[in-house]
């Protein structure tokens, strides 16, 4: 196999730079790099193999490294601006989310490196601990996956490239509002049978919340050398490591802050912080057996620990509360294995490519968490002198450490076939996963087991239609099923912590659309349908300040997806997504401290949930001067979906522009300016109060590119 193969994606890049910087092909600067416009695209991440978007029976969204440059990217959120239907949001400085479809957790999709799943225990995937400096591109499929990638793909996958596509590197250095110091390098050398990639990141954000510095350090090594003609090795090692310090989430009343509380104010204890560090290392290993039949092996181990603090709670009056200190120190190790065959063959009017795979996955994670009484009480609109306990150390009386286990083992085997019929393609996947679950928990007898299986299968139909000598489109239809075992349930009963296990979550999605662009790449679409049922979902409501009880609810979204790219002229350029969706509580028990049946929350909006979801972005390009401007607004939605009546946060839309001065061949210069219009608005909640998280406010930057 040899080195320059390894990568069909080589080809797919011109894929994104139709909309940012379509101008550029025709540059009348030879100071511009000029990027070659072609309809030959790919993307890995829906079935493991390149394909080209339109013979995908799924929805498809990438954004590519020079998309991100040109929106001046130093978030997720601004890497992801022209992807249709998400919603972002940190939670205490720390917490990255996004929400896709009505899915409110990022552990309900799963996150991707490179091909190796960024994987906790528990699920979720700690999106902090990516850095976008160090992106290549990112790929994000819609839709459950469980079919190919077994548990937490029930909402989608994203896959996150940190290996540079061609050979050379770039450095990036950025100064911005709040502190912000970044900085960015990324290296690969090409031989005769490899190469060898790094790549380095430190960003440094003093945070919009007064006390709340936040400091990450990632790195990433990588290689691939070709061992013999028909078998490629290759090594990846990705670490990472943040420190936050945490703030206060606002107090809330008909959707907005409580006592002219400003974005900048943090009534949090001081000093509380999290300290996450996490360590993956990978080996790859394809062989070429025939010319249609490959084999693939992919070894990968994470460590992940973490030491929590909270402190962060602030709850509207009249009621005297704590501010929420808690301490949760976590270790968490994962093993993952997958060998996959895979084989192409034609069989009389058919084309079949088929794979056929084995998973081995086991992991256990250790938590200890100290007992905290006693801590002083405060009452709102002065949320700085307590109101009892005033002596008290303001984390409260520390008491015990409450320690606990949990164990997970996942076996699977999964099959896929594509099948070409003409214009006419199949595809067909099934996947059985079988799990064991123990949880142990110190201070109590009771102790959590579960043996079950899933099965889920995945069906697309894809055709193409209408083709002509300047255009070419698709209709396509999937229908698929996804499972996830639940996290750890600790349920605390009048102030009594009892260990559960929850029942698997599945869901169950359809969807039907239309897709097509043209072969000048001047234009490009995609129209999507969708219902997803969740069945099992993990849920959490108080009874009471003492008790906090974890329960099975089930849901379902409804909503249509819509995505549009044109390049307007030679200079100008751009983009236009929409989504609505309809995201409902089906069933939502709950029971009190004694266990009797309490309200059912059935048809509550579900929390968070926007119904109207929209983007548009415009771009500019002429000589060695570029100008992008976006706009994303994110409807009114409802704050939780655990009470009667919630209540409902406001609308907004954030502005974002920035400009380039390519100032010689191998630099460019940057400034841009995020939330134009400095709206106040809040991003994220906290479930089980009345209170959220702001956004960030108007924010200022200014970078340096070097490449070479």
């Amino acid at each position: 196999m040899k080195p320059q193969e390894r990568s069909p994606s080589r080809h797919w890049r011109p894929a994104v730079l139709a909309l940012l910087l379509p101008a550029a092909a025709q540059a009348q600067s030879e100071a511009v790099e000029t990027v070659q416009i072609t309809a030959e695209r790919r993307v890995v991440t829906a079935t493991r193999v390149a394909e080209d978007p339109l013979d995908l029976p799924f929805c498809t969204y990438a954004v590519g490294r020079d998309e991100m440059d040109a929106v001046g990217a130093r978030t997720l959120e601004d890497a992801l601006r022209a992807v249709p239907g998400l919603q972002h949001g940190t939670q205490g400085n720390y917490f990255t989310r996004f929400e896709t479809r009505g899915l409110r957790d990022t552990q309900d999709v799963l996150v991707l490196i490179d091909g190796v799943p960024l994987r906790l225990l528990q699920g979720n995937a700690d999106l902090t601990l990516v850095a976008p400096d160090l992106l290549e591109r990112i790929e994000f499929i819609k839709g459950p996956a469980s079919a190919l990638y077994g548990r937490n793909a029930i909402g989608g996958v994203v896959q996150m490239f940190i290996e540079p596509e061609a050979e050379g590197g770039s450095a990036r250095a950025t100064l911005g509002s709040f502190g912000r110091r970044d900085l960015g390098l990324r290296q690969r050398w090409d031989g005769e049978r490899g190469h060898l990639s790094v790549g380095a990141a430190y960003s440094r954000v003093d945070g919009f919340q007064d006390g709340t510095p936040r400091d990450q350090a990632t790195a990433s090594v990588g290689g691939e050398l070709a061992m013999t003609r028909d078998w490629a090795s290759s090594v990846q090692l990705f670490s990472s490591q943040v420190n936050a310090k945490r703030g206060s989430i606002v107090p809330l009343k008909d959707g907005h802050p409580m006592f002219g509380i400003a974005p900048e104010d943090n009534y949090g204890i001081p000093g509380a912080h999290v300290d996450g560090e996490y360590l993956s290392l990978a080996w790859r290993n394809r062989v070429r057996l025939t010319p249609a039949i490959s084999f693939e092996h992919l070894s990968s181990m994470a460590r992940y620990d973490r030491l929590f603090q909270g402190g962060i709670t602030i709850v509207p009056p009249p009621a005297a509360v704590t501010k929420g200190w808690s301490e949760t120190d976590t270790q968490d190790r994962g093993l993952f294995h997958e060998f996959t065959l895979n084989a192409k063959a034609e069989l009389g009017v058919t084309r079949h490519a088929l794979q056929l795979g084995l998973n081995l996955e086991s992991g256990w994670q250790d938590q200890a968490s100290p007992s905290f009484s006693g801590a002083p009480t405060y009452r709102g609109p002065d949320y700085d002198t307590p109101v009892s306990n005033v002596g008290s150390d303001p984390r409260g009386i520390r008491g015990p450490v409450t320690d606990s286990r949990f164990d997970q083992r996942v076996r699977s085997l999964y099959l896929q076939d594509r099948i070409d019929i003409g214009a006419l393609s199949l595809s067909a996947g099934l996947r059985h996963d079988r799990f064991e679950q123990t949880l142990r928990r110190s201070g109590t007898t009771v102790q959590a087991h579960q043996e079950a299986s899933r099965t889920s299968p995945r069906l697309g139909a894809d055709w193409r239609y209408a083709a002509s000598a300047a255009s070419e489109n698709a209709l396509f239809a999937n229908w698929a099923e996804g499972f996830r075992p639940q996290a750890v349930a600790l349920n605390t009963r009048s102030g009594v912590v009892v260990p559960a296990l929850l029942r698997p979550e599945v869901t169950r999605s359809l969807e039907i659309g239309a897709k097509g662009r043209a072969l000048d790449d001047r234009w490009s679409y995609q129209v999507a349908l969708f219902q997803a049922d969740k069945t099992d979902g993990q849920r959490s409501f108080r009874t009471g300040p003492d008790s906090f009880i974890f329960t099975n609810a089930s849901s379902r979204v409804r909503g249509l997806e819509t995505l549009l790219r044109a390049r307007l002229s030679a200079a100008w350029s751009g983009y236009a997504h929409y989504t609505w969706q309809d995201a409902r509580l089906r069933d939502f028990p709950t029971y009190d401290s004694a266990g009797n049946p309490g309200p059912n929350y059935a048809g509550n909006r579900m929390r968070m949930s926007a119904r109207h979801i929209a983007g548009a972005g415009l771009a500019w390009s002429q000589g060695d001067w570029q100008w992008t401007g976006s706009a994303n607004h994110v409807g009114r939605r409802p704050l939780r979906d655990n009470v009667e009546h919630s209540q409902i946060l406001p609308s907004y839309t954030l502005l974002a522009t920035a400009v380039t001065w390519q100032a010689t061949p191998r630099l460019s210069v940057q400034a841009g300016v995020d939330n134009l219009a400095d709206v106040e608005y809040i991003a994220d909640d906290f479930s089980s109060q009345e209170a959220g998280c702001f956004g960030t406010p108007r924010s200022l930057f200014l970078r340096l590119k070097a490449q070479w």
